[in-house]
């Protein structure tokens, strides 16, 4: 594990941008960082697109924002004195484990100290009935930090 390896991860929100922006500031005070962002795509329900085409023009809309999320969050990267170098992007499938189990694995394949997410920004109640990706990581935490910003 590195402690200067952080994992960040991104899905366009604006508690995701503060999110970059924060790590964006981290890591810009020294040498030896390296930030791995990643973008998880959750598929569209099956069930509710029965034309095959509707199906896949949904992936295509959620591949798309991906790209887009991962593109800006980089760009805050950038624009906070990140070196390029130093900044590596990834899109992960989620099919057979939830967002936060998705965060988890990449982190462990990527050696990472410390992941960064965005807050959702649920109400209690929602939050209750949906649950957390940012708790659900957090509450996973073992031998690394979690930033959970808001």
């Amino acid at each position: 594990m590195n402690e200067k390896h952080i994992l960040l991860a991104v899905d366009g929100s604006q508690n995701s941008l503060r999110a970059a922006d924060y790590v964006g500031a981290v890591a810009s005070g020294g040498p030896g960082f390296h930030i791995e962002l990643v973008a998880v795509l959750v598929p569209p329900d099956r069930d509710i697109f029965p034309d095959p085409a509707l199906y896949q023009a949904e992936r295509d809309r959620r591949a798309r924002d991906a790209a887009q999320a991962l593109d800006t969050a980089r760009e805050a990267l950038l624009g906070k004195g990140v070196e390029a170098a130093v900044i590596g992007t990834r899109t992960m499938s989620c099919l057979d484990m939830d967002v936060a189990g998705t965060i988890l694995a990449v982190r462990e394949e990527c050696g990472c100290g410390a992941v960064a997410v965005g807050r959702r920004g649920l109400s209690k109640a929602e939050e209750f009935l949906l649950g957390s990706i940012s708790a659900r990581v957090a509450r996973h935490a073992k031998d690394f930090t979690v930033w959970v910003v808001g």
